[in-house]
C-alpha cells in the first residue's frame, strides 16, 4: 500500500478543502478503516474500489459531503440504507461520533465486515441491521430516525418505508450525481437543500440533495 503519510496527507487536505475539521485522531481511524477494507477485499468481495487513493476519494470524502449539504444535530439518530462497507455512515460516524448511526446492509459479508470496523474503531452507539430496509421497517424494537443517508439505492425504492420511520421534519439525504427532479421528491416530502460538489482529483461530482419531511 502507498505509504500511510501520503494517505494522511490526502485526508486531512480533501477534508478541509470541504470545511471541515479533521484531527489526528479521525485521520487515523479513517487509515485503519481504509488498510482493513483493503485486507478485507483481498479475501471476498467487499468494494470494487481497492486503490487506497481512490477509496479516500469516492469513498470517505465523497461520503463526508452530507456534513456540508446540511446540519446534523448533537446526538441525532442517522440511518445508513444500503450501506454496504459501511458508506457513507461509518465515515460520518469518524466526523461526529455523537451521531447515534444504525446500518441497513442485506448482504451478510458486507453486515460481517461493518461490525468488524466498528469493534476495530471501537465505535459507541452504532448498530447494524443485517436485512432490507422494508424487514428494518417491520422491526419491532427499531427507534425513530432524524435522518436517513441513501447513497446506493434508488430513491424510488425507500420512499415506501422512510415515511413511517422518521421524525416529524426528519430528513432524506440522496447521494446522486445529478440534481433531484420533482417526481423522484414525491408526496410529503420538499427539497430543503441541494449542493454540487467537485471531488478532488478529477474524480467526478456528487450532488447531495436533502428533503424534509412536511409538518
Amino acid at each position: 500500500m502507498e505509504h500511510h503519510f501520503e494517505l494522511r496527507k490526502l485526508i486531512r487536505n480533501s477534508t478541509r478543502e470541504l470545511g471541515l475539521t479533521i484531527d489526528e485522531i479521525q485521520v487515523g481511524q479513517f487509515i485503519r478503516y481504509l488498510t482493513h477494507l483493503i485486507e478485507w477485499s483481498h479475501v471476498t468481495n467487499i468494494t470494487a474500489i481497492v486503490d487506497p487513493n481512490e477509496i479516500v476519494i469516492k469513498h470517505f470524502i465523497d461520503s463526508l459531503t452530507a456534513l456540508v449539504a446540511t446540519d446534523f444535530s448533537k446526538n441525532t439518530h442517522i440511518l445508513d440504507v444500503g450501506s454496504g462497507a459501511g458508506f457513507p455512515g461509518i465515515p460520518l460516524k469518524i466526523m461526529r461520533s455523537d451521531i447515534r448511526l444504525v446500518l441497513v446492509e442485506p448482504v451478510q459479508k458486507k453486515c460481517s465486515f461493518i461490525n468488524s470496523v466498528i469493534g476495530l474503531l471501537k465505535l459507541k452507539d452504532v448498530s447494524t441491521f443485517n436485512g432490507t430496509l422494508e424487514k428494518f421497517a417491520k422491526w419491532p424494537l427499531r427507534q425513530s430516525i432524524d435522518s436517513v443517508v441513501v447513497r446506493a439505492l434508488k430513491s424510488e425504492e425507500i420512499r415506501l418505508q422512510i415515511p413511517q420511520l422518521l421524525t416529524p421534519n426528519g430528513k432524506i439525504i440522496f447521494y446522486k450525481t445529478e440534481p433531484l427532479s420533482r417526481d423522484l421528491i414525491g408526496e410529503g416530502f420538499h427539497l430543503l437543500n441541494e449542493r454540487t460538489f467537485v471531488l478532488p482529483r478529477g474524480s467526478g461530482k456528487r450532488v447531495v440533495s436533502v428533503i424534509e419531511q412536511d409538518p
